[in-house]
């Protein structure tokens, strides 16, 4: 804790970003379960994204260009955003969004 001037004790200045993790899973169609996809579960948000807009308006972003991306998949996708870089199991997402990747046959 910091002293103000007049001797009162307050918290320290937070950035006024809050810096975010962020993972994707992947459940095909026919899986029982979700799987976390790339090499590393768990990638932060660039600071320059968010340097001029929100996380949400980031992952909606993001999520818009997935089925062009990864049209070859059919299943459930899933997007999960923390506050820390390796959250405990169990830790709620501050932001979770699913969509539905249709796969190359939709088309």
């Amino acid at each position: 804790m910091e002293a103000s001037p007049d001797g009162a004790a307050r918290s320290p200045k937070k950035p006024y970003w809050q810096p975010y993790w962020w993972r994707l899973l992947f459940r095909a169609d026919g899986e029982p379960v979700f799987r976390a996809m790339g090499p590393e579960p768990f990638q932060q948000v660039s600071n320059r994204a968010l340097k001029n807009g929100s996380l949400e308006a980031w992952a909606e972003a993001l999520l818009a260009e997935a089925p062009g991306e990864l049209e070859d998949l059919r299943g459930d996708l899933i997007l999960e955003c923390y506050t820390e870089p390796a959250p405990a199991e169990g830790t709620p997402p501050v932001y979770s969004r699913r969509i539905r990747l249709p796969g190359s046959a939709a088309r």
